[in-house]
């Protein structure tokens, strides 16, 4: 509603004849803060300024400097609010600045200086803006293109924050929102910001309150704003709220996920503190996951004094299988910005791996089979307990360009007490390069065997005495599937698997895996390219449907794309490579059950890339779990779930063979894992497992 009334007030203007521009100065002065060259500009110029108009500079280049910029100060020297240096470089004819409510009054009352190096400016104009409604709270205004390479941000001065008080709301707005976009608040010296951190670029602003901390960093030195995928239009301070207004909130309702036989609906609670009853207008924007629109709802709710009311939204816009971004707005206001599922079980991410693809993963699985692991175990004593002990694990994996002989490394927790006993593969997720690597306890899964694998140049393998060969893992070898990092990588999840099968205590018929984000995609792969996992439990899984993913989230597409352009490759080119590691492939190859969790704010790993995966499984035996206002992360009652999950699917000891052994079992009866009866005990059956007297038994 607010562009429409700017629009109408803009062509109100133009056919009311009423000056759009005018001239400041114009002349011909070289700028030079080093020899006290500049150009001031008398308050009394600034008169019919308004708030939103553009201060407009037009330059001519010298570049007689090693920093050109032009700056703007008041005539006593002072800073500008919402005017910051500006640098320039060859080419550059102008330069401007958005009017905010601070930097109008600077102006009119103390005027300005133009000064700066490096240029020659030639005119100072004005432009007229669509008015100061809406930018009331501005501390800056204009268009900061924030593009998908991170390269992009925006300075605000210290002295744009000296009214700013603890508890008001610094807002960042902004347009043109790209998939995957984020806003990313800095201090001064692009470190963090205190109590602000980075936020999906939602709606049309995101909101941070000021806290005493946030306050004391932006009174010193300001703020950087970073981000990705976004243009930046104004931050606005928005002091504290003191009168009764109506409040709104959006609840979860059907866990924002809803079958294809169900009507996706939202709720929208209003609160009325008022003595008198309140209309409201309350609409909610739908778009695609990709950002493409959907359609507008728009609901007119009466709230009685001191009364609750709902908007009841049925999202009949919303027509085919998909994840959907809501927005719901009242009276101009964001109340809630959210992803929903719509029958996630019907989105299709066809295959698209390539003719190769078998022989392909059959060659790298033949390399790896060549390469004798040398399993070597240290004993970490202050990790080990009388229940389990606790080791440090390097083993030689398959080659790849860095050289032929590769270790990598892990930890692995065993019962000290007799017996074999079930086991768990843990993989990791994308290493941050910091963080103290997970090691498990000996008391904290005390009858399992738990191995945590580190791949190749992560996690252990990044941490001093080793270090990471690969930079950029994602970056990796892109130039050819047969060079990439994850053909290695995902040969160090199998050789995981050969180190649990080496292992006298491990119930080789018993051993399962798990891992989140990256760790997901290894756990996709394990079970495609082994076939000795009894069941997995990926969640929020990594490298899923490229070709969607990269349209989605703004990483690792940024990434791919930069080689893409390194290798002058076509985009078919580049899929072509990645599809012999996307797991919507590999999940082709998988048969064992399997258990999924992801969430639907997720903008690391959206949700449509991780049900690409999880709808092409070829596995008869699957399940998944959503988190609805969750991003990249699981619920915490994830582990729980999957163990018992792995629980439920472990395979008795026994064997048909044993059973053949014990006269009084030849005529039981033997069914398959579906209730299906299919011989007695003497029966000719295919290798598998099978239930005899109610326990799964292995053949």
């Amino acid at each position: 509603m607010r562009k429409t009334f700017y629009l109408l007030l803009f062509t109100t203007l133009l056919l009311s004849g009423k000056v759009q521009a005018a001239t400041l100065w114009s002349g011909n002065e070289p700028i030079d803060w080093n020899t006290g060259k500049s150009v001031g500009i008398d308050a009394s110029s600034f008169g019919t300024l308004d708030i939103a108009d553009r201060i407009v500079f037009n330059i001519q280049f010298t570049g007689q400097t090693d920093w050109p910029q032009v700056s703007i100060v008041t005539g006593s020297w002072k800073n500008i609010p919402g005017a910051g240096n500006t640098g320039i470089a060859q080419g550059v004819t102008q330069v401007s600045y958005t009017v905010t409510n601070d930097m109008l009054t600077a102006l009119t009352e103390e005027g300005m200086l133009v000064t700066g190096c490096g240029y020659t400016l030639l005119s100072v104009e004005t432009e007229q803006g669509p008015g100061a409604a809406g930018y009331e709270n501005a501390i800056w205004i204009g268009e900061t293109v924030l593009p998908t390479d991170w390269s992009g941000y925006l300075t605000i001065p210290s002295i744009s924050f000296s009214k700013t008080e603890v508890g008001d709301i610094m807002r960042i707005r902004y347009k043109d929102v790209k998939p995957g976009a984020q806003v990313l608040p800095k201090n001064s010296s692009w470190g963090e910001l205190p109590d602000a951190p980075g936020k999906q670029a939602d709606g049309v602003y995101v909101d941070y309150e000021v806290t005493a901390a946030m306050l004391a960093s932006l009174k010193a030195g300001g703020a950087i704003i970073q981000g990705v995928g976004v243009t930046l239009t104004s931050v606005d301070i928005i002091a504290q709220q003191t009168g009764d207004k109506v409040t709104a909130t959006v609840p979860v309702t059907h866990n924002w996920c809803w079958n294809q036989d169900e009507t996706p609906s939202l709720r929208v609670q209003l609160q009325n503190p008022m003595e008198t009853d309140q209309t409201v207008n309350v609409l909610v924007t739908v778009t695609t996951d990709k950002l493409v629109s959907v359609g507008n709802i728009m609901q007119e709710v009466n709230i009685a004094a001191k009364g609750m009311a709902y908007a009841d939204v049925p999202l009949s816009v919303i027509d085919a299988p998909g994840f959907y971004r809501c927005t719901v707005l009242m009276g101009g206001d964001m109340i809630r910005a959210f992803n929903i599922g719509y029958a996630p079980e019907q989105v299709v991410s066809a295959p698209d791996m390539q003719d190769d693809f078998a022989s392909f993963w059959q060659t790298a699985r033949t390399e790896l089979d060549a390469v004798a692991p040398q399993y070597t175990l240290t004993k970490i004593d202050a990790k080990s307990t009388a229940k389990r002990n606790v080791y440090l694990v390097e083993m030689k994996t398959s080659p790849d360009q860095t050289g032929s002989d590769i270790t990598i490394r892990g930890y692995y927790a065993e019962p000290t007490a007799a017996g074999t006993y079930p086991a768990i593969i843990h993989y990791q997720g994308y290493d941050g390069g910091t963080d103290a690597p997970w090691c498990m306890g000996g008391d904290d899964n005390p009858e399992w065997c738990e191995f945590i694998l580190s791949t190749r140049g992560q996690v252990v393998n990044n941490r001093p005495p080793y270090t990471n060969a690969y930079g950029d893992w994602f970056a990796f070898g892109f130039d050819s599937e047969n060079h990439y990092y994850y053909r290695g990588a995902f040969m160090d999840a199998v050789r995981a698997i050969d180190f649990m099968c080496s292992r006298e205590k491990v119930q080789t018929q018993n051993i399962f895996a798990e891992g989140a984000s990256q760790g997901g995609a290894l756990t996709l792969a394990a079970a495609a390219l082994d076939d000795r996992l009894n069941a997995i439990a990926p969640a929020i899984p990594f490298l899923g449907d490229y070709p969607d993913y990269f349209e989605i989230a703004s990483w690792p597409g940024n990434v791919a794309f930069q080689q893409r352009n390194k290798l002058g490759w076509t985009d078919e080119q580049m899929y072509r490579m990645l599809s012999y590691f996307d797991t919507k492939n590999l999940a082709t190859m998988i048969t064992c059950p399997v258990t999924m969790n992801f969430s639907l704010q997720d903008n690391v790993c959206p949700p449509h890339t991780n049900v690409a995966p999880y709808n092409n499984l070829a596995s008869t035996e699957k399940e998944y779990s959503v988190n609805a206002t969750l991003g990249h992360q699981t619920s915490s009652g994830w582990w729980s779930h999957f163990m018992q999950f792995f629980r439920d699917h472990m395979r008795s000891t026994e064997s048909i063979s044993d059973l053949r052994s014990d006269e009084s079992t030849t005529t039981d009866h033997i069914y398959n894992l579906q209730g299906q009866f299919v011989g007695t005990n003497d029966a000719t059956l295919p290798r598998g497992i099978y239930v005899v007297k109610g326990k799964k038994v292995v053949h």
